[in-house]
């Protein structure tokens, strides 16, 4: 994790995503809704906003097959 996450000023829901995907990467979890929403403790639309939020603060990218993953602090805006 890098602590440079809680300086982009992201919403809760974010943050906690980030912090959710970050333990899942750690174990070796591919990073997918369907995996996060297991463990994610809101509803959808909160987990879908979180998501969007990420993919737009380009701290999360999603490939083709429509897993995501942790973009790099350089990257992130």
């Amino acid at each position: 994790m890098n602590q440079a996450i809680f300086q982009l000023g992201l919403g809760v829901e974010a943050t906690s995503l980030y912090l959710l995907l970050v333990h899942l990467s750690d174990g070796g979890t591919p990073l997918t809704r369907a995996n996060a929403a297991t463990i994610w403790n809101a509803g959808d639309q909160e987990l879908d906003a979180a998501a969007d939020e990420l993919l737009q603060r380009r701290v999360l990218g999603q490939g083709t097959d429509g897993r995501w993953h942790l973009r790099p602090p350089a990257d992130w805006r």
